[in-house]
């Protein structure tokens, strides 16, 4: 009796360990909880790149509004930019503007080609006004391409820098892999020159000195 019941155990032992090697019911399970994480990685990487080129576009089209807006102007004050700023921030929504900067410069050319800044503002309000900082009147403006120093005339430059930051993924990814994420900044910008469209030069109230040196 009790070899019988050793061989019905040994069968049996066998018989289970046959089943548990040839048994598939567990296998998507593991395949599946292997692969989430990197295929959450993928897509969350999807989801940063698509909103990085969206606000990176918009960008360049705030810069495009901000110069367009000014050059339809023939005189202006800080009140008006104040007015223009504020108008074209709203162009940057969903993205917050506590991490926007712009700035709009006139440059005067001068009968010898000579670039000269007539005026330059930014922001009243701190929050649009990033790392910028007006350029001082009558300064030599030295980035004027070559093509635009045509004597007497005007431009208007605009400038829009954004540090942009992915809050939303950044948080889905701190909260699958528990603080694992850089939360890293990248930097945005674009520029745009300008003709006035409405005179020969946008002009700012109140005026400053003719610049020294500067040839009619």
């Amino acid at each position: 009796m009790k070899m019988v019941g050793s061989r019905t155990f040994a069968s049996r032992f066998r018989a289970l360990t046959r089943s548990f090697v040839r048994g598939r019911s567990g296998v998507a399970a593991v395949e599946f909880a292997l692969m989430v994480p990197a295929m959450m990685s993928v897509w969350v990487g999807m989801v940063v790149a698509t909103d990085a080129l969206t606000a990176d576009k918009k960008v360049t089209l705030l810069a495009r509004t901000l110069a367009d807006m000014t050059t339809q102007m023939q005189a202006v004050k800080q009140s008006d930019m104040d007015s223009i700023f504020q108008a074209t921030e709203s162009i940057l929504w969903p993205q917050p503007a506590d991490r926007l900067g712009m700035r709009v410069t006139a440059v005067d050319i001068d009968a010898n080609g000579v670039a000269f800044v007539d005026w330059s503002v930014t922001p009243t309000n701190t929050l649009l006004k990033g790392s910028y900082s007006a350029l001082a009147h009558c300064a030599k403006f030295t980035q004027l391409p070559a093509g635009l120093k045509v004597p007497r005339t005007s431009v208007v430059f605009a400038e829009v820098s954004m540090d942009y930051k992915a809050s939303v993924a950044t948080q889905i990814v701190d909260e699958m892999f528990k603080g694992s994420s850089t939360a890293g900044v990248m930097p945005l910008g674009d520029s745009l020159y300008m003709r006035p469209r409405q005179s020969t030069k946008v002009t700012f109230d109140p005026a400053g000195a003719v610049c020294a040196g500067f040839v009619p």
